[in-house]
């Protein structure tokens, strides 16, 4: 330990060590950053997968913030993953928190994570059947005598909030079990503490539950916004867009612009800003999370120094 009170900690490396890392940053790097590279190439071209490619510099990315289309695909997937993440964090976590306190928790955790098994193809052909024109609308217009026939999922607007709930009810259950893990593993002796200082209920979970196990929730929270920001097959299967494109996200336009239009420079630049959305959240979290992480190394570190 040094004169100014600060750890050095020194890091022994083999490289061996590295050896055993080569097979995966060799996948990395073919197929993922090569793939990286390559799309970032094709947005700066007009091609459409066929003839020669026709360089156009920012031209479609210029052309995509003109697009009201691609607007409100990225207003549909600001909005979904705000609410995904809001919801994706209160739900699991109060589930979470009363099966961590009640008996015959094995029952509760299968119920409520079982449609995290179903794919998100699966999920959308549920919603499908419940929410259609013979689904549920049909079963309230014959409670109320009302006989029109109406498809919540061609209600533009309505159909992006129902998926929204449904990709929560299918999040719900991974989120609950790692709220349920981060719980049951945290120290218990603040919470003994707390209790004896008079904390119970509501005040226990704000002030010292929640605290503690801070790691636990920026991994779902992450975990949450990066799956939302790549949505795509629960749209696909219920409303493919619609109506009038105004049920699509970010993800969606990409698939649309380059594979239904048949504008992959477009594609790509989506993909592109996509990307960097992502990249710039995820960075921010990570960051913060590491910076958590070393100073309650260091911190750990210190004290046992102190003692020797």
């Amino acid at each position: 330990m040094s004169k100014t009170g600060k750890v050095k900690i020194r890091i022994k490396s083999n490289w061996l060590d590295y050896l055993y890392i080569l097979p995966a940053v060799i996948l990395v790097v073919t197929f993922f950053i090569s793939s990286i590279i390559y799309t970032t190439y094709i947005s700066f071209f007009d091609w459409n997968g066929i003839g020669s490619k026709i360089f156009v510099g920012f031209q479609n990315y210029i052309s995509l913030f003109k697009d009201s289309n691609f607007l409100i695909s990225l207003l549909n997937t600001v909005i979904w993953v705000a609410a995904s993440m809001v919801t994706s964090l209160i739900i699991p976590f109060t589930l979470a928190a009363l099966i961590t306190r009640s008996s015959g928790t094995k029952l509760f955790r299968s119920v409520f994570y079982f449609p995290a098994t179903l794919s998100g193809t699966v999920g959308g052909l549920i919603i499908s059947s419940l929410l259609s024109t013979y689904g549920l609308p049909a079963l309230l217009g014959e409670l109320t005598g009302n006989t029109a026939r109406s498809n919540w999922l061609n209600t533009p607007y309505f159909n992006t909030f129902l998926m929204i709930c449904a990709g929560v009810w299918q999040g719900v259950g991974l989120n609950m079990l790692l709220f349920i893990a981060g719980i049951r593993n945290m120290d218990a002796s603040p919470i003994e503490s707390a209790m004896i200082d008079g904390a119970k209920g509501l005040k226990l979970y704000t002030n010292v539950v929640i605290p503690i196990i801070k790691p636990t929730i920026l991994v779902v929270m992450l975990m949450t916004i990066v799956n939302s920001f790549k949505v795509f097959d629960i749209i696909w299967v219920t409303t493919k867009g619609g109506p009038y494109r105004t049920s699509e996200t970010l993800a969606f336009t990409m698939y649309q612009e380059s594979f239904g239009h048949g504008k992959y420079g477009r594609g790509s630049a989506v993909a592109v800003v996509l990307s960097l959305i992502i990249l710039v959240i995820s960075y921010f979290n990570i960051k913060n999370f590491l910076q958590r992480y070393l100073r309650a190394r260091m911190i750990k570190t210190s004290k046992k120094y102190k003692r020797l």
